[in-house]
């Protein structure tokens, strides 16, 4: 459970890390001219309470592959609730990536990749690993 832990943890760091490098890059270099989307108090205390569930119930798989996509999925949503507190004079998270008319960061970005990742991930674990769903407790 701790190598799984440890690749949760190492990913979603490399992903907060680009996430809010790049974005504080970019609004200094456009004088804090980005987009942003908005988002409620309600919004970040529940993706706090959310991604803290998610991290457990990813370390008790102990799964390298789950918890690596996991990881960009956890990671992602870090980099937005950071980037509220470290840009309060924004309204929300900020978005400076703009591509086909669509704004987002590059946690978003991570999100996306990481879910993408999770299916095949998780449908390959359940395979290998039937036999423990009938295992007691």
């Amino acid at each position: 459970m701790v190598r799984t832990l440890g690749l949760l943890l190492g990913a979603a760091t490399v992903v907060v890390t680009l996430d809010l490098g790049y974005t504080a890059l970019s609004i200094s270099e456009r004088g804090g001219a980005v987009l942003a989307h908005d988002r409620s108090a309600l919004y970040v205390a529940g993706v706090a309470a959310a991604s803290l569930l998610w991290a457990g119930a990813i370390a008790r798989t102990r799964s390298s592959s789950i918890a690596v996509a996991g990881g960009l999925v956890l990671g992602g949503a870090a980099g937005n609730l950071v980037s509220i507190a470290l840009w309060p004079s924004l309204p929300g998270v900020p978005d400076p990536i703009v591509a086909g008319g669509v704004a987002f960061n590059v946690a978003d970005a991570a999100v996306v990749v990481g879910f993408a990742l999770l299916l095949p991930a998780t449908l390959v674990f359940a395979v290998r690993n039937r036999k423990r769903l009938f295992e007691p407790g």
